[in-house]
């Protein structure tokens, strides 16, 4: 997976040729692929995917697949984001996954 800050400060999240297997799996859910496709980053500090629908205190409430800039855990044993994050708004109505399948790339929007 290629991941790309774009000029408005959107992530462009691009298939890469290694990806295609992990793309094809359908016993993984949307975040839970994530966590694959993105493991080069996020296992060097970056870009780590996580789940906002369970009870992660960062985006309120929403369902929605949600990416770190990077994350910390404070002494209280709790996910803390370091800097940006971006989220899949359209989560209830466009799957990003038959995205990623369809057109090899999908947008992630930042979280302001």
């Amino acid at each position: 997976m290629k991941v790309t800050i774009q000029d408005d400060g959107s992530l462009l999240l691009e298939v890469e040729d290694d990806d295609a297997d992990l793309l094809m799996r359908e016993d993984l859910g949307d975040v839970d692929l994530l966590y694959p496709l993105l493991e080069p980053y996020w296992a060097n500090g970056g870009f780590e995917p996580f789940d906002a629908g369970a009870g992660n205190p960062f985006v309120g409430l929403t369902s929605a697949p949600c990416i770190a800039e990077s994350m910390n855990v404070d002494d209280d044993g709790m996910r803390v984001i370091v800097g940006r994050f971006w989220h899949y708004g359209d989560y209830m109505v466009k799957d990003f996954v038959a995205l990623l399948r369809r057109d090899g790339k999908v947008v992630f929007d930042l979280a302001e």
